[in-house]
């Protein structure tokens, strides 16, 4: 709720003609601060100064008395009746909020009655200049602002006239930063209104202008598991041998590995990232994860803190982890598999895999040792064998003692490439590659030559003047 009237005559002004037009709208000076929190604090009816987010305050003067007291903040996150009003679906919502701001409080400390129209004439001022304040403070505009108003106290009659519009009742949720949302039983009148003739427009539109583009925030990839998807994401887990000892556990093995899942999907990297996912879930969706009951609080769930996800990751075989998902995988996209790329990646904050033992039946690389030695970087590499609906296939974690080619060269013996087109970069163009490839497994290759390959590159070059049509099964 933002506006709140009271009821004082504050001395020495004028007729509302003169007092209207001579009003002055100020950002508040960080040393009026203590002030204005005591007067939101003593006067408001919520009794509590405090905003969220981004907040911009203002201070609305005649001469040197202040008239007003103004809070605008970041949006809430979510309200159906705004969302549908900008025709906004989950992931624009998620893009663009950033783009409006709140009323979150708004008090006046001069009667109402005798001057009917210094409302609604305050927040034309302070809305004329919110945008340029916004983007000067924060580096971006906002475009549209947002309000609540309490019927059982106000019609909101002062955001009509200043062209407001109402959206309708709230559903009486009020969002908690652990549990999202709270019942408070108290619905709220929406009302909100763009700050520039074309700015509805431009925030309903498919795209933003270009204007408005570099303000769009990235996103991280939407999630590839659908709602139907999680309860064999969650049965593939379920089937896993847990590490942990029996006494003292809390949460379902299942339920951790489900949780870890999701969060690296949506770009979390590392356990603080993931348990901050975790602990950003409805009790909703927590539920539908089979996360421990909460005693005392029904429907209500507890998720993993950061320290079980770190001494879960820790314990489990990386392997048989590897098994599962692999497994699930190809549960969830079962076409035949035609091509497959090879894709190394560091870990940066790992541990790089223990140095690969010289038994004396082990495969002989026929890779030159002197292409062998491994790269300078000291952390875990790992080669994904990825089809091009992001499906592991399998996966090579490369020892400290050798390099990422030289790992590949011996793990392709072990894999079923019949009708199969391995593509990967220059690095992995090598005699013995693409003979296991083509000679002893059966399968097709698309690699390609760079500088960084010069030898090779020029014999390609000296061998080859023109075009040519690729050889084996892809020939046809």
């Amino acid at each position: 709720m933002s506006v709140h009237l009271l009821g004082d005559v504050l001395l020495d002004l004028p007729e509302e003609s003169k007092l209207l037009s001579d009003l002055t709208v100020e950002l508040l000076a960080l040393s009026d601060r203590p002030v204005f929190d005591e007067l939101l604090a003593t006067r408001h009816y919520l009794k509590n100064p405090t905003a969220v987010g981004q907040v911009l305050r203002y201070v609305v003067k005649y001469g040197e008395q202040w008239l007003a007291l103004l809070v605008f903040s970041s949006p809430a996150f979510h309200l159906r009746p705004r969302e549908e009003w900008l025709q906004w679906n989950p992931r624009q919502l998620e893009e663009r909020r950033h783009l409006l701001a709140q009323n979150s409080r708004f008090l006046i400390l001069a009667s109402p009655g005798k001057w009917p129209n210094l409302a609604s004439r305050i927040l034309k001022l302070v809305c004329a200049r919110l945008a340029q304040d916004w983007q000067q403070e924060f580096g971006h505009p906002v475009l549209a602002v947002e309000t609540f108003v309490d019927p059982n106290r106000f019609r909101g009659t002062c955001y009509k006239a200043a062209g407001w519009q109402p959206l309708g009742p709230t559903q009486g949720h009020q969002r908690n930063w652990q549990d999202f949302y709270t019942d408070t039983k108290h619905p709220k009148e929406l009302w909100v209104r763009p700050l520039s003739p074309g700015a509805l427009e431009e925030l309903q539109a498919q795209n933003l202008p270009a204007t408005l583009l570099e303000h769009q925030r990235p996103l991280p990839p939407a999630c590839p598991v659908a709602t139907a998807g999680l309860d064999s994401l969650w049965e593939c887990f379920v089937r896993m041998q847990d590490p942990r000892k029996r006494r003292g556990q809390r949460h379902k093995l299942a339920s951790v590995f489900t949780l870890i899942a999701l969060a690296v999907v949506a770009g979390c990297k590392g356990p603080h990232a993931i348990a901050e996912f975790a602990e950003g879930l409805n009790h909703g969706q927590r539920r539908l994860l089979r996360c421990r009951p909460r005693p005392g609080h029904p429907r209500q769930f507890d998720v993993p803190c950061e320290r079980t996800f770190r001494r879960l990751l820790k314990k489990v075989d990386p392997e048989m982890l590897k098994e599962r998902l692999v497994q699930w995988m190809e549960q969830e996209d079962p076409g035949p598999v035609e091509v497959l790329h090879l894709d190394g990646k560091v870990l940066k904050n790992a541990h790089p895999a223990p140095a690969q033992p010289k038994l004396a039946d082990a495969p002989v690389s026929e890779i030159p040792p002197e292409l062998q030695k491994p790269k300078a970087d000291k952390a875990l590499t790992l080669v994904n064998f990825i089809t091009p609906n992001q499906r592991l296939v399998d996966q090579v974690a490369v020892p400290q003692n050798t390099n990422e080619e030289a790992a590949v060269a011996l793990h392709l013996p072990e894999m079923s490439l019949v009708g199969v087109c391995l593509t990967a970069d220059a690095a992995h163009l090598t005699k013995a590659n693409c003979r296991q490839i083509t000679q002893e497994s059966q399968g097709d290759y698309l690699f390609t030559l760079k500088a960084n390959q010069p030898h090779a590159l020029a014999k390609a070059q000296q061998a080859f003047t023109g075009d040519f049509p690729p050889s084996g099964s892809l020939a046809g």
